[in-house]
């Protein structure tokens, strides 16, 4: 890992177009690829599945999540991108 300072700007830079997984403070995720983000933390995923205590609820084309619903935001990244990225 890289001892520079990140900014939560430097992680949606990375992530942007790659997928996430969303989590809301209703326990419900979202996987999906990040398509859009504004200043509210407001997202929209493309090609996006829900999931509620891991069990798959529904598939959707394109979702907005609003920004106050959200808990947490992951992403995966393999290795050779994290090397890259110097992650």
């Amino acid at each position: 890992m890289s001892n520079e300072k990140r900014t939560s700007a430097d992680f949606f830079k990375q992530v942007f177009g790659r997928t996430v997984t969303v989590k809301l403070h209703n326990r419900t995720e979202y996987i999906g690829v990040l398509a859009a983000l504004d200043g509210n933390m407001n997202l929209v995923l493309e090609q996006c599945e829900e999931y509620l205590e891991q069990k798959l609820i529904n598939k959707y084309g394109q979702i907005l999540l609003r920004g106050n619903n959200v808990l947490y935001i992951s992403a995966k990244f393999n290795q050779k991108y994290q090397q890259e990225a110097g992650i």
